[in-house]
């Protein structure tokens, strides 16, 4: 881009941001409803062990989130064609996108304003969008793609796979992306919200979330193809009885591991569930009242580690009681909200610990309760959490 340096212009943050930002402070809300819609509509692949299926983005999608933020599409394609680079060949291209573009710059407001979890759900967004996941699954996988050959695939994920690949570290496609994100946005907070950012500073940030992408991608897709052309997975496949015992294979740990994060996920990338609240409350806790605790709970990222540890405690403990227990079935909400005043099962205390830490932290309402109404507050908000857990569990 040397020959176009004394070209370089300022469109993106001094034109086009200014109307974001305008309408991200109205709309915000709506934004971060578009994009738990669309996560909960492809919770599958997103929330898959590895990259078997590609995730579609269609033009509807990138409807409803001009729609969402209040803008029009073809005003924002207008403004990005002033940019010096959307003339001339550019890497990579996806950066003359008006869609790509408005969350670039949504992202720099939630930075600006220092709104971190907003930022991290619209560059996770980012990532699964069409001209980054989509376009890269694409052309990582030609032929014999994952979803014909998932043994392939599992082949991989569970004889391939070691600690140095954040899929198996964190579990699950988004969590590896999640965690992709959350380095990028480390990285690159500085030229994201700085004011003299020009547009070859915003272009080589989005090339640095889709190079992260890529290559985290063309790292599974090499390991797939090498058992695909060895044959290596058929192997497997006959070391196992049937291929249904092969998809049995994870124990129990794995299971929780999994679960966990999986949950994790979902908690901290979608508002809170007023539906389930209103399955959780009791007479003595208004739905709204829960609404606001866990709201409360989620907007303190220091709570997330301990929030954490209580989804891990509530999935172990059933699998201790029932191994290979189905964390989908009644039968887990009905043992995990069960009452039990007398453990001295320290795993159990400590969650105990946690839920009223929880609760004294995020309510006035039950620090003011006398204790049989403190123990409403406590079954409420446990019982929240293992329905969401049992709504993840597949």
């Amino acid at each position: 881009m040397a020959n176009y340096k004394d070209k370089v212009s300022t469109i993106l943050v001094k034109k086009l941001y200014p109307i974001v930002s305008t309408a991200l402070a109205k709309n915000s809300n709506k934004l971060m409803d578009h994009i738990s819609k669309f996560f909960n509509k492809n919770y599958r692949q997103i929330h898959d062990i590895s990259t078997y299926d590609n995730i579609y983005y269609n033009q509807s999608d990138i409807d409803d989130l001009f729609r969402s933020i209040g803008l029009v599409e073809s005003d924002i394609a207008n403004i990005i064609k002033q940019c010096y680079f959307y003339s001339v060949p550019v890497n990579p291209q996806c950066v003359k996108e008006p869609y790509v573009e408005l969350l670039m710059m949504s992202i720099r407001y939630y930075v600006k304003m220092g709104k971190r979890r907003e930022a991290e759900i619209t560059s996770i967004y980012l990532a699964f969008s069409g001209k980054f996941y989509a376009s890269i699954f694409a052309n990582c996988y030609p032929t014999a793609p994952p979803s014909k050959y998932r043994s392939v695939m599992d082949y991989v994920v569970n004889n391939m796979l070691t600690d140095k690949y954040d899929l198996k570290k964190y579990g699950t496609v988004f969590g590896a992306i999640k965690s992709m994100v959350i380095t990028w946005l480390d990285a690159y907070e500085k030229q994201i919200k700085s004011d003299s950012s020009d547009d070859e500073d915003i272009k080589m940030v989005i090339q640095q979330i889709r190079d992260r992408l890529k290559s985290f991608m063309h790292n599974i897709m090499e390991l797939y193809y090498e058992a695909y052309n060895s044959k290596s997975y058929m192997n497997y496949e006959t070391d196992n009885d049937t291929p249904e015992e092969f998809h049995l294979a994870d124990n129990d740990a794995a299971k929780a591991s999994r679960l966990t994060e999986n949950t994790m996920n979902y908690m901290t990338t979608n508002k809170v569930s007023l539906e389930i609240c209103n399955r959780a409350h009791d007479k003595y806790v208004p739905a709204t009242e829960l609404c606001n605790i866990i709201e409360g709970i989620l907007g303190d990222s220091n709570n997330l580690a301990s929030l954490k540890r209580v989804i891990n405690i509530i999935i172990c403990d059933y699998l201790r009681k029932y191994p290979g227990g189905n964390v989908k079935s009644i039968e887990f909400v009905s043992y995990s909200i069960k009452a039990k005043p007398n453990t001295k099962d320290k795993y159990l205390i400590e969650l105990k610990d946690i839920i009223i830490s929880f609760l004294d932290q995020n309510s006035i309402a039950y620090r003011r309760k006398s204790e049989p109404r403190k123990a409403s507050y406590h079954k409420s908000l446990l019982t929240y959490f293992v329905l969401v857990i049992n709504k993840i569990a597949t």
